[in-house]
């Protein structure tokens, strides 16, 4: 199967979730055809990091040349325009967002490191090259100063544009704040950010990472969550999905973005946007869009980057898998399913491996391949559950964490049953969690009643909760999660906690 033609079959099957299938041409041309026009085809740009073992290549973000096809790319360090040109509009950046780049293959050199590398993206109101970091360990000595490249995001739902920004930076020390400005401009007139901060996660000792899914109806909710992370200190953030409710729109991004990047109390502070390295996978509402894809930095450079990638923190492998692809094919001959479930194999056989020195596996993805709430009987769930759940047990992988059906809820270590889309094996294996809550309408909990189910906590209605979230701290020989039940006022209870041991 084509990756057009699996486009074609995911329009069909996500129903109400428009998926932008424009042409990505720059803001002077038409917004219809396809990639290749009588325009010409879409050009590709590759961008090497300097100091990095890795290559980026933005023009292949989405799952088809329609959603992942930006335009007016051009790379800081090789472009004459930013030394030369004044810019010909509000070049000021916004909604500074940090990730992680690198390579999703676990053997090579280039491998993504979260405690050495970071990946800085932003946006700014017109078109402009700019695209520079100066950081340093000091806020008055901003002296370490790299270059990167920006493209085009093309037209969203509402038509408009996103200019979009993005410098790599290698050979970090682990367990560091580093201070940070981003932008750029002509020499002698160069527009920076406020200053920023962040630190890179620890190579050894007590770490901690958020966990967050769903948070695409309630910014206030999504705001309150950011704010717990802050509080927390947590090294990362990894978010399965559904961050908001129409992937292919533009406004709704700048809407949830901007709730986490100024401190809601001071906004000459900031909350966790551009302070702590967050890492999403997509769920059923990104739609797979451009606009999903231009608004992140993931690990990555094959035909369908973004979709699929893993990183060691702490004791722990974490692996981010995108499970559109498992839920729509049921020939997994073919790609994308092909390539992304072979990456999947090959990249959980070298972590089980490499236990010796990163004892756990870690998964995350969007559906809840073992809910008993909403969505526990949909066709796309079970499929997805008969796709990977043979994967994780072939691999023993330790826990996967879920989106999708809104609600807490965690599973007795399970096996896949036979068949494996269908009621698992409990005893012993994978314990799967869901934890979504950050922002989505509640579900209902136990719609059905299983014995793969061992706990589950509700929000929303007539509890004291209005989200959940969790926190994963990683130490030693132990993996544990703490889940919270998020309240609007005063301090969130703990409603699951559970360790992991090896």
């Amino acid at each position: 199967m084509s990756r057009s033609s699996w486009f074609v079959i995911s329009l069909g099957l996500v129903g109400a979730i428009a998926i932008s299938c424009g042409s990505g041409k720059a803001p002077d041309q038409s917004d219809g055809g396809d990639a290749a026009t009588a325009d010409g085809p879409l050009s590709t740009f590759s961008y090497t990091p300097a100091g990095c073992s890795y290559t980026v290549t933005p023009n292949h973000f989405g799952l088809t040349p329609a959603s992942g096809a930006f335009t007016d790319q051009d790379g800081n360090d090789t472009l004459a325009l930013d030394d030369t040109s004044a810019p010909s509009g509000d070049i000021t950046p916004s909604l500074v967002r940090l990730g992680i780049g690198g390579s999703v293959d676990s053997t090579s050199a280039g491998y993504a490191d979260p405690r050495t590398t970071a990946a800085f993206m932003w946006e700014t109101p017109t078109a402009t090259h700019a695209a520079k970091v100066k950081l340093g360990t000091s806020p008055t000595s901003l002296t370490d100063v790299h270059a990167g490249y920006s493209w085009t995001t093309p037209k969203d739902l509402g038509s408009t544009f996103t200019y979009g920004h993005a410098v790599h930076v290698c050979g970090l020390q682990a367990g560091t704040t580093y201070y940070y400005q981003v932008g750029g401009g002509p020499t002698g007139a160069e527009v920076w950010s406020t200053t920023q901060s962040f630190t890179t996660v620890p190579a050894t000792g007590t770490v901690t990472v958020g966990v967050l899914g769903d948070a695409r109806d309630a910014v206030t909710t999504w705001q309150l969550v950011a704010e717990r992370m802050q509080q927390a200190g947590v090294a990362m953030q990894l978010i399965p999905g559904d961050i908001v409710d129409l992937g292919a729109s533009g406004d709704l991004w700048t809407q949830w973005l901007t709730a986490i990047w100024k401190d809601p109390a001071d906004g000459s502070k900031f909350l966790t946007l551009g302070q702590q390295i967050m890492v999403p996978i997509a769920g059923n509402h990104e739609g797979e869009s451009s606009q999903f894809y231009g608004n992140w930095i993931f690990p990555g450079d094959d035909a369908y980057a973004g979709t699929h990638s893993s990183f060691d923190v702490g004791n722990t492998h974490f692996v981010m898998i995108d499970d559109q692809f498992a839920q729509l094919q049921t020939d997994f001959t073919q790609d994308p399913a092909k390539t992304e479930l072979a990456w999947l194999d090959a990249d959980l056989n070298r972590a089980n491996q490499n236990r010796a020195k990163v004892p756990f596996i870690a998964v995350l993805s969007h559906r809840g391949l073992y809910s008993t709430s909403n969505h526990c009987q949909d066709a796309d769930v079970l499929a997805a559950r008969g796709a990977l759940a043979p994967i994780f047990d072939k691999y023993s992988v330790d826990i996967v964490f879920n989106g999708h059906d809104h609600e807490y809820e965690r599973s007795n270590p399970l096996k896949a049953g036979s068949p494996p889309s269908g009621d698992p094996v409990v005893g012993s294996g994978t314990t799967y969690v869901i934890c979504a809550g950050a922002g989505a309408d509640p579900y209902a909990i136990g719609k059905i009643q299983k014995p793969y189910s061992s706990k589950q906590v509700a929000f929303g209605g007539s509890t004291a909760y209005i989200g959940t979230y969790g926190v994963v701290t990683l130490a030693g020989n132990t993996l544990k999660v703490d889940a919270y039940g998020l309240k609007a006022s005063g301090a969130d209870d703990v409603i699951d906690t559970f360790t992991l041991t090896h």
